[in-house]
């Protein structure tokens, strides 16, 4: 199968060409602030690395005749109201081609997992495609968000486009195995007795942010507040202003919580953390909130604390390598995500860690409340034993392995190329 490319489809999300910048000139929402108030401009529309995995082949536009059948990828911005509102950005030829049943037009929305509900996706999606005359048979959405083929298989409308949810980030585990920051394999028994040896120095928790959030602030108050840093291996950069929290959170963002919190910042976990600062972009004097970690502080730790991404986001289930980094180097996870997160992630072949601890933080809709359980289960666990962790940490093995297992052995190439072509 073809992959078209050309100069739209090419470009790159974090450094576009001018003349790209211009074809948006009338949407001055691509220029914004990151979550660290660093300014960016993104394209709406930019290189997607699925015909790569899916190992298509890549044709220029200009070399191409248009007589058979064709693929087109392009990878999507994270704003989805936005970009699905402009689909007539996308070069008129394509857009002709899809209309003539030649093109898959295939969105890739891997990065990012939010709620497609309603006016969050769906409604303008389908508003610009009808104004477009687009034939939904042959558009592909694909999305890291686990829940979206089921929200969108009780939309309401006759015909529809493709919807398919993948695990994105466990396919991501390969490249990061490959660049040597995970290890090649991983035995949850050699991790034991990794642990037996070096029971001394083992953390109960592992807390890594490279990045601030309201929930990831007030976190890291709460952890200060009751004395647990000195439990944890942590990587946090810095507070950032937040909104008012809930009354039940006051107590940690007291003045004398928060100064004594700031004198103590930034934790940086390894020398990928002390060579992390400055504006976004990759290399030294740079921030790149990708850059992987030395993957020996799990083996350092019993449990890793996961904040995952959109724990706000109602039917947004996008979990990402902070919940499957963890998982495949053999650590249980504590993870504040949406509303039954967990019993999503169970539906995926997973097991979750309720023999040893109260996970019924999950069943809470409230997410501050949700919040709150996760502190008092880790207040509860911070004051186990290290030989009770380790006991517990032997209990749960076969539980540790077979997560594993389930990450070695997804599949995404070949389920993503067989239910497109």
């Amino acid at each position: 199968m073809i992959a078209l490319i050309d100069k739209f489809n090419q470009v790159s999300m974090g450094e576009p060409s001018q003349d790209i910048i211009d074809l948006y000139k009338h949407i001055p929402e691509i220029n914004e602030l990151d979550n660290r108030a660093q300014p960016i401009c993104r394209p709406l529309f930019s290189h997607s690395s699925l015909p790569n995995v899916l190992e298509l082949t890549e044709v220029q536009t200009e070399n191409f005749t248009f007589d058979r059948p064709f693929s087109y990828f392009v990878h999507v911005h994270h704003n989805q109201p936005l970009w699905a509102k402009n689909l007539d950005v996308i070069p008129t030829k394509i857009l002709d081609e899809v209309r003539k049943g030649n093109c898959k037009l295939i969105f890739d929305n891997t990065l990012e997992g939010k709620s497609i509900n309603g006016d969050k996706f769906l409604n303008p999606f389908y508003e610009s495609i009808d104004k477009l005359k687009l034939p939904t048979k042959n558009i592909y959405f694909i999305t890291n968000n686990l829940v979206a083929e089921k929200t969108h298989q009780e939309y309401h409308r006759a015909d529809k486009i493709n919807v398919i949810s993948v695990m994105w980030n466990v396919f991501d585990i390969q490249r990061l195995i490959d660049q040597e920051d995970l290890p090649n394999e991983v035995s949850v028994d050699m991790e034991y007795k990794y642990k037996s040896v070096n029971i001394f120095k083992t953390k109960h928790f592992l807390k890594i942010n490279r990045t601030n959030r309201n929930e990831r602030d007030i976190f890291l108050l709460f952890l200060n507040f009751e004395k647990l840093l000195d439990k944890c291996l942590i990587s946090f950069p810095e507070l950032h202003k937040w909104p008012e929290y809930p009354e039940m959170f006051y107590k940690y963002i007291q003045k004398e919580n928060i100064n004594d919190l700031k004198t103590k910042l930034p934790f940086d976990i390894d020398e990928t953390d002390e060579t992390n600062h400055g504006p976004a972009g990759v290399g030294e004097g740079f921030f790149d909130a990708d850059l992987a970690f030395n993957p020996i502080h799990y083996r350092n730790s019993f449990i890793s604390i996961v904040m995952g991404a959109f724990a706000f986001d109602k039917d947004g289930y996008h979990l990402h390598s902070s919940t499957f980094n963890p998982m495949y180097c053999g650590h249980p996870i504590i993870q504040f995500a949406p509303y039954k997160t967990l019993e999503v992630m169970k539906q995926y072949g997973f097991k979750t860690f309720d023999k040893w601890w109260d996970e019924s933080y999950d069943n809470e809709k409230d997410d501050w409340k949700r919040l709150q359980m996760i502190m008092d289960l880790v207040l509860e666990i911070s004051e186990y034993d290290k030989k009770d962790l380790l006991h517990m940490y032997e209990d749960m093995k076969e539980t540790l392995q077979h997560n594993i297992s389930v990450l070695e052995n997804y599949d995404i190439k070949t389920n993503l190329y067989d239910r497109i072509f």
